[in-house]
C-alpha cells in the first residue's frame, strides 16, 4: 500500500493499494476530520436517577493538526496490517478486524517491539479510536474497544526515559522468575517464553492428543509423554505449532527439553483439574472458566504477578541477589521471549564463528533464527528485526560482565 498526505488535491492524507486504487473508508475518513474539523468519541456518562452509565458516541471538534496526526497513525496501522502474515487479516477486511488485534498492535507492536514513549501510543489509539467509532457512528460498525493492558504501562512509562528497559533477561534472572511461581501451570507457562519462545496466546496451543495441522498428523503432548519412558537417552522432543493457531499463521518446530517435558507431564498428571479441553493449560480457576483453555493473556499476567513478587523478594533481601541482574516493573513476558530469541543468535554467531554485528537478512544465522521465532524473513520490517537482536546481543555481553563482575 502507499499512504501520501496530499496537500495540493484534497488536503488530507490518501491511502492507495499497490494498483493506486483507493482505500476507500480511511480516505473517507480523512476527508471526513479535514472538511468538518470533527471527529468522534466514546463517552461515558452517569444517570442520576439509577446510578448506571450511559455510553455514546458524539462529533468533537480538532484542528488541523490532530488531523494530520490521525491521518499519520491511521497509515501506519495499515501498514502493519499489511505486513501481518496471516491470510485471514489483512487491509480488505481490517474493519473488521477484533479489537484483540487492534491491541495486539498497540501493546505487543507499538510498547514491546518498537518501544514507543507514552506520547507515540497515546497518539496511535486516539487515532484508531477515532477512526473506528466513524465506522460505528455512520457504519453501525461493530464497537472497538482500544486501550493499553495494565500489565504494559509500566514498560509504555519506561519507554519515555533516555535509557529504555533491558529487554534480556539473563538465564539465572529466568530462573529466579521461575522459581517465584505459585503452581506447575505458572511455572510452565513461563518457562515456554523463556526456554520455547512461545508468545502468550501461543501457550494456548498445546494440545494433548495427536492433531491435523499444516497438511500432517503431529504428535501431541501425550505421545511425546510416552516417548520420555520409551527413549531415555534422548534430551529434545519435536512439538509442531500449527499455522492455525500460532500468531501470524507461522507455523514452527519447538524443541522441549528433556526436563521442560517432564514438568509437562508432571502437571497433566498431578495439577491439571479434570476437563474435556484437549488443551494442557487449562484453567484452575474456581469459576466458571475451571478447565477450559487459559486466556491469551495469562502468560502475561502470571509474569505480572510473578515479577512483583521477585522484585520484593529482592528489595528485602539484597544480600542474597548480590550479583543478579537488576530488573524493573516494566518488564513484560515478551521479554522472556525476546531473551530466548537473543540465546538463539548468540549461539548461531558462536557456531559460525561470525560477530554478531556482521550478520545481516541474508545470513544463515538470521534466518535460523526467524524460523525457531516464527518471524517473516521477507517482511517489511526484517533488517528492523535483525538489527534488534544485535543491539541484544550486546546487552547479554554487558550483563554477563556486570554479573561477572559484582561476583569478583
Amino acid at each position: 500500500m502507499q499512504r501520501i498526505h496530499d496537500k495540493l488535491h484534497n488536503g488530507h492524507w490518501i491511502y492507495l493499494y499497490d494498483n493506486d486504487a483507493p482505500i476507500l473508508l480511511p480516505c473517507l475518513y480523512c476527508r471526513y476530520t479535514n472538511v468538518t474539523g470533527l471527529s468522534v468519541v466514546h463517552e461515558k456518562k452517569r444517570v442520576e436517577d439509577t446510578g448506571d452509565f450511559e455510553f455514546s458516541l458524539r462529533e468533537v471538534e480538532i484542528g488541523d493538526d490532530a488531523q494530520y496526526v490521525r491521518g499519520n497513525q491511521l497509515g501506519l496501522f495499515l501498514e502493519w496490517i499489511e505486513n501481518y502474515n496471516n491470510p485471514s487479516i489483512n487491509i480488505e477486511w481490517h474493519t473488521a478486524l477484533p479489537s484483540e488485534y487492534i491491541n495486539e498492535y498497540i501493546n505487543e507492536y507499538l510498547i514491546v517491539e518498537m518501544q514507543k514513549s507514552e506520547i507515540v501510543v497515546s497518539k496511535a489509539i486516539s487515532a484508531l479510536c477515532s477512526y473506528y467509532n466513524w465506522l460505528t457512528y455512520f457504519f453501525d460498525i461493530k464497537y472497538k474497544k482500544i486501550f493499553v493492558f495494565p500489565e504494559y504501562r509500566a514498560l509504555a512509562r519506561a519507554n519515555n526515559k533516555r535509557v529504555l528497559i533491558v529487554k534480556y533477561l539473563l538465564p539465572s534472572t529466568r530462573e529466579a522468575l521461575y522459581r517465584q511461581t505459585s503452581s506447575l501451570l505458572e511455572e510452565i507457562v513461563l518457562r515456554n517464553g523463556g526456554e520455547l519462545g512461545c508468545r502468550s496466546s501461543e501457550n494456548r496451543c498445546f494440545y494433548l492428543d495427536d492433531f491435523k495441522a499444516d497438511g500432517q498428523t503431529h504428535d501431541g503432548l501425550r505421545s511425546l509423554f510416552s516417548q520420555l519412558k520409551k527413549f531415555p537417552e534422548k534430551e529434545e522432543f519435536k512439538y509442531h505449532l500449527s499455522s492455525l493457531h500460532a500468531k501470524y499463521g507461522s507455523a514452527r518446530t519447538l524443541y522441549i527439553s528433556r526436563t521442560h517435558l517432564h514438568l509437562m507431564m508432571r502437571y497433566w498428571k498431578t495439577e491439571r483439574p479434570m476437563s474435556s479441553s484437549n488443551n494442557l493449560l487449562v484453567s484452575n480457576s474456581r469459576n466458571l472458566t475451571k478447565g477450559e483453555v487459559i486466556s491469551e493473556r495469562y502468560g502475561s499476567t502470571v509474569f505480572c504477578k510473578t515479577l512483583s513478587k521477585l522484585l520484593k523478594v529482592m528489595s528485602e533481601n539484597p544480600e542474597a541477589y548480590t550479583g543478579q541482574q537488576s530488573l524493573d516493573e516494566a518488564n513484560v513476558y515478551h521479554h522472556l521471549r525476546h531473551s530466548f530469541g537473543t540465546d538463539i543468535f548468540h549461539d548461531l554467531c558462536i557456531a559460525a564463528k561470525k560477530k554478531h554485528e556482521s550478520i545481516t537478512t541474508e545470513s544463515r544465522v538470521y534466518i535460523e533464527t526467524a524460523r525457531r521465532l516464527g518471524h517473516k524473513v521477507d517482511g517489511k520490517y526484517a533488517n528492523q528485526t535483525t538489527k534488534i537482536y544485535i543491539h541484544a546481543c550486546g546487552e547479554r555481553e554487558g550483563l554477563l560482565r556486570e554479573v561477572v563482575d559484582a561476583q569478583e
